[in-house]
């Protein structure tokens, strides 16, 4: 696994909750307390402010997965700890996910490969979506958030749809940032499950509990630790009903 966080370009991340350090050269800016037990850390390592960037994402048992994104929030590289898998985006796409879009027209579709690497296997899947700003704002924490309507389906070679959800999450315009928010993921086999993983807390650096890796709220929900894979989140999975 080390090799694995190497090729991410960082270093290996705490596994138990403490304070988290980001890598040598590389700058924290955000921590946000989620709902459903999760607090997510972000972090840059390149000092201009539009470049990638990565998300981890750490529930009450340790780290669960770490993204890496464009500036412009396209998904480029991703691992997951619960079953070992890595996605690493597989260019060109079709039609990249664009924050600038979503912004200037207030919908951005997407259509995308990524490569998934497990123990037993790797494939491709087909990542597909939208996302679309409903004119609606809430506020959290003292942030105006935009509600961006959700949907994603992510199917394999064989046509398989191994994941579909929509819902709602969440856009900060001053921070250019996503926030999960409500989801609902469907099952093959015609199951639904609903997540909140809506922010509580957003942590600038110089605020109480800035870089901290111990999720807040809603802990006592077994399963609400697990973020959905796919990428999340968030990291970020954002679509609309319409495609």
């Amino acid at each position: 696994m080390t090799a694995t966080f190497a090729a991410l370009g960082v270093l290996v991340l705490p596994a138990i909750a403490g304070a988290f350090t980001p890598p040598e050269g590389c700058t924290s800016f955000l921590t946000v307390q989620n709902r459903s037990c999760s607090v997510t850390l972000q972090w840059r390592c390149s000092p201009e402010e539009n470049s990638d960037f990565w998300s981890a994402t750490f529930s009450s048992e340790g780290l669960e997965s770490i993204v890496r994104y464009t500036d412009d929030y396209q998904w480029l590289d991703a691992v997951y700890m619960w079953d070992s898998s890595r996605e690493e985006f597989a260019p060109p796409a079709a039609d990249p996910i664009s924050l600038t879009r979503l912004l200037d027209t207030g919908r951005d579709t997407f259509d995308f490969t990524m490569h998934r690497s497990q123990p037993d296997r790797s494939y491709d899947v087909r990542v597909v979506g939208a996302d679309t700003l409903t004119g609606e704002t809430v506020e959290i924490d003292g942030y105006s958030l935009d509600v961006v309507r959700t949907r994603v389906e992510i199917t394999a070679e064989d046509g398989t749809v191994e994941y579909k959800s929509e819902g709602a999450q969440y856009l900060s315009r001053p921070l250019g940032q996503f926030f999960l928010g409500t989801e609902r993921v469907f099952g093959t086999d015609g199951s639904v499950a609903e997540f909140d993983d809506a922010p509580v807390d957003i942590i600038e650096p110089g605020e109480p509990g800035f870089g901290a890796t111990e999720p807040l709220y809603e802990c006592n929900i077994q399963d609400a630790a697990m973020t959905p894979a796919a990428p999340t989140t968030a990291q970020k999975e954002i679509t609309d009903d319409e495609t």
